[in-house]
């Protein structure tokens, strides 16, 4: 493992049922208000633990963390390795039967740990678990989609498609807009911002494709555990708020490059295309990121705090 760090001794023999994993990358105090939150959950798993994994930050957040939180374990390399083999390389190490995946810039409510941990407890099928994720002013973030496709990547949130018809019935199954918010369900895949993993099931599906260095990675794991009949659900009473997108306003180019990338290799992972469909993907691709990056710009300049860099 290059420059890898470890702060806090892991014991490897002990037994832990749950972790909590957080890739941290220039994070600001984001990092603080997600560690702050997490002890609001305190005692919901028993032996519960927090790992944070930093990717070469060059910001003061790992820093701040370790002055207020020195409990937590910290890991990380000099070098932004992308949040797939971050994710790796602590689920190498740790030993838990679970994992929850957080972002730095995620504030879970109380009890939110706890729910995800228990339907995990009483679904032995499920692989893979997300949340309620709102935005800072209390909206509903659709996290959980349907998986890409051809036909439905022209239809996703942000796309010129849904600003112009925006009830358009693409859309609509695409993003699960008609999903019944009431009760938990099974979806296709649930965003990597607020993810609980089965161990088990990771394990015989492979964790996270290293490929993908940001973005469509989650797609690509939940896609695997379906084929090999493990479920992905969505718990609506598990809550978060997401201040999603704060790197993105420093540098909107190279995320919205990553997405892009991930798409190419989730389509030509799992649906293999021909050379002549390869070529309209690209094509297709490169005309999104420049719609991407272009309306990124608008709306830094009108100061949007309401967006999402997925699509």
């Amino acid at each position: 493992m290059v420059g890898l760090e470890i702060k806090n001794q892991i014991n490897i023999g002990e037994k832990v049922q749950l972790d909590i994993v957080i890739v941290n990358y220039n994070s600001g105090h984001h990092l603080v208000n997600c560690l702050t939150a997490l002890t609001m959950n305190n005692g919901a798993v028993h032996g519960c633990q927090t790992t944070v994994y930093d990717n070469g930050s060059s910001d003061s957040s790992l820093e701040r963390a370790r002055s207020f939180f020195p409990h937590v374990r910290y890991m990380g390399n000099h070098a932004n390795l992308g949040f797939a083999t971050a994710v790796n390389r602590v689920a190498q190490i740790l030993r838990s039967e679970y994992l929850l995946l957080l972002n730095p810039d995620v504030v879970v409510f109380p009890n939110t740990v706890g729910l995800m941990f228990q339907f995990m407890e009483q679904h032995p099928k499920c692989g893979v678990l997300g949340g309620e994720i709102l935005s800072p002013f209390g909206f509903r973030q659709h996290t959980c989609r349907r998986f890409p496709h051809y036909f439905n990547v022209p239809f996703g949130r942000r796309s010129v498609a849904r600003r112009v018809f925006s009830k358009n019935s693409l859309s609509n199954k695409y993003l699960y807009l008609d999903l019944n918010y009431d009760h938990p369900q099974k979806v296709d895949f649930v965003e990597g911002s607020l993810m609980m993993i089965r161990r088990k099931a990771a394990e015989q599906v492979g964790f996270f494709d290293e490929g993908f260095f940001l973005y469509l990675e989650d797609a690509d794991l939940c896609y695997r555990m379906k084929r090999r009949n493990w479920e992905t659900w969505w718990l609506p009473e598990s809550y978060a708020i997401h201040y999603r997108g704060e790197n993105f306003r420093v540098d909107n180019v190279h995320p919205a490059m990553h997405h892009s990338r991930g798409f190419y290799r989730f389509f030509n992972k799992h649906y293999k295309p021909g050379a002549s469909l390869k070529l309209l993907l690209r094509a297709f691709l490169a005309l999104r990121l420049v719609y991407v990056i272009s309306t990124e710009c608008v709306k830094k300049v009108f100061h949007d705090t309401n967006f999402s860099p997925r699509c």
